[in-house]
């Protein structure tokens, strides 16, 4: 029968497919560095990795800040790939432990797994992703021996259900609260969405870069581009029956690059490039950074939480809309 352990790796197995995994950005595509393996080699070399010395490996460091990225976009994927890679040195312990204390094997299983994504949870701040994998496989070994000689049904499985089902840790609820501009003042929700639209569009006239917003839109027009569009299409709140098209919503963050390098995300946070260089070896950066060979990237979504710049749903009409009235034009009747 099936235990925690089969589920986290079939889940795992399941998304990821025979496709090659980028874990440097996350996307294949977008990646400077051209080779990447599938799966299944990738979960080997971290295995092996984890097994020689996961706080040297640079594979681990950059599977660590993945997941971190992963959990602010409200996505657990990169975090299960962890576990998938860290439970193998669990089976024989659990097998073990169960054999010697007579506790049930799952139940033991159960209590490692959700030992160490409490572990995952306590070190998101203050702990370099270096030293993470360690301190999870640490503590799940810790408990394993206290489940045995406890005796008790202290750890189910619905506890670990319970970890697999919630989407949403307090960095996330964060993420999404930042998202909303507050115009609590106006009762109208469509009125509400217009305002917000509206005023990034004239915002982004202002700096002189809305010609590149227009090819943007021209894209989503043209069906040529669907980057999260997806996403914001689905949210039933989206029906407004004044707008050209309901498929052109998109997210603020789409305009923006995935990632970009440490030295302009320093210049955007105010601090120098050494000093964010010192920030990242010693694990205290305010949030993940990717690595990608030699350099490092920072995920534009990750920066925008940290500067309090609200991720927003808008409308290419509203949009053009605000340029248009930023730029002295009429506003279309």
């Amino acid at each position: 029968m099936p235990d925690v352990f089969d589920r986290i790796e079939w889940n795992v197995r399941k998304i990821f497919g025979g496709e090659p995994v980028c874990v440097h950005v996350g996307s294949v595509e977008e990646c400077d560095i051209k080779r990447h393996p599938t799966y299944p080699k990738l979960r080997s070399e971290a295995i092996a990795a984890g097994v020689r010395s996961a706080s040297s490996s640079r594979l681990w460091e950059s599977m660590i800040t993945m997941g971190r990225l992963s959990d602010l976009d409200g996505s657990d994927k990169w975090r299960m790939v962890i576990l998938d890679c860290i439970v193998p040195c669990f089976r024989a312990l659990s097998t073990r432990v169960s054999r010697d204390f007579q506790v049930e094997r799952e139940e033991i299983r159960s209590a490692m797994v959700t030992t160490a994504l409490e572990v995952w949870c306590d070190t998101a701040t203050g702990v370099p992703p270096r030293h993470v994998r360690d301190r999870m496989v640490k503590a799940a070994f810790e408990v394993a021996f206290q489940r045995g000689r406890i005796g008790s049904p202290e750890y189910l499985t619905d506890d670990v259900d319970m970890f697999f089902e919630s989407k949403v840790s307090a960095q996330e609820s964060a993420l999404k609260a930042s998202s909303v501009i507050d115009l609590a003042c106006i009762r109208d929700a469509d009125v509400a969405e217009q305002i917000r639209g509206e005023r990034l569009g004239a915002l982004l006239q202002g700096m002189g870069c809305f010609d590149s917003v227009r090819g943007f839109h021209e894209d989503l027009r043209s069906g040529r581009r669907s980057g999260c569009v997806g996403r914001a299409v689905s949210d039933s709140r989206l029906s407004r029956s004044r707008i050209s098209d309901p498929s052109l919503y998109y997210y603020a963050s789409d305009l923006y690059p995935s990632f970009i390098g440490l030295r302009e995300a320093a210049a955007v946070m105010g601090i120098a490039e050494s000093a964010a260089h010192r920030l990242v070896r010693a694990g205290e950066f305010p949030f993940p950074v990717a690595r990608a060979g030699r350099s490092y990237k920072v995920s534009v979504k990750a920066l925008m939480h940290f500067k309090e710049i609200p991720d927003v749903i808008v409308h290419i009409d509203d949009m053009e809309n605000g340029a248009l009235h930023a730029g002295g034009g009429a506003r279309p009747v």
